[in-house]
């Protein structure tokens, strides 16, 4: 029972250091791992892993190897953002691997991206034919920025000369059956408003709602379970 109870310290403890950690990080890179975030993520997992298989590895040592790797990774990112030269050690750099249409095959090889794997890439930004990309950029997450040919360009309500109307954030009302009253008074609304809204549309109690969302634009919205 002893041994159940240390890893049930040891874990509750390397998961506070991991959050810890996290924070120190940022959430750009919790976003997208650049290779620097990779190798972090699996030197940190070593260390809570150690903690908990290796019963010479005490806890505290761990707790120490953290917060040490911690004060390197925002040592490493204070220096990348000072120096400009560094980034492209630490944090890699963009590369242009199709030009003017034209596939860059020396880029792909330096990158060891082979041509299924860029079209594979391209299929999740939803371009199914190399033929309407002008200019494609590998970023340093693995993913593809793309700038298409005009022909294939996106059309635009400027394009069409249609009038622009203002976009506002939505808001959450109503999350599974609980009322936000934070979102409601972010909104401008309030409980009694909310309830004579669902009592137009025959719905007895919030929480006969699924979801419930406000937008400036276009009023409420909402689903029923």
């Amino acid at each position: 029972m002893e041994s159940i109870g240390s890893i049930a310290i040891e874990l509750t403890v390397g998961l506070f250091g991991l959050l810890l950690l996290t924070k120190v990080m940022g959430r750009a890179s919790m976003s997208e791992a650049t290779p620097f975030d990779f190798i972090s993520m699996i030197v940190v997992g070593d260390f809570v892993s150690d903690a908990i298989y290796d019963p010479e590895t005490h806890i505290l040592k761990v707790l120490f190897a953290i917060f040490f790797w911690g004060i390197l990774i925002y040592m490493i990112d204070f220096i990348t953002l000072k120096l400009h030269k560094t980034r492209a050690f630490f944090e890699s750099q963009p590369v242009i691997v199709i030009r003017n249409g034209i596939i860059d095959r020396m880029a792909l090889k330096k990158n060891k991206v082979d041509i299924n794997h860029l079209q594979m890439l391209l299929r999740d930004r939803e371009i199914f034919s190399i033929r309407e990309i002008s200019f494609a950029i590998l970023e340093p997450n693995g993913k593809v920025s793309v700038i298409k040919k005009p022909e294939y360009g996106t059309v635009n309500r400027n394009d069409l000369s249609l009038p622009v109307h203002a976009v506002s954030v939505p808001v959450t009302l109503i999350s599974d059956g609980v009322i936000i009253r934070k979102n409601l008074k972010e909104a401008g609304k309030t409980e009694n408003w909310l309830k004579d809204e669902l009592a137009k549309r025959s719905i007895e109690n919030s929480s006969q709602v699924m979801l419930a969302e406000w937008r400036d634009e276009d009023g409420l919205f909402l689903q029923t379970k």
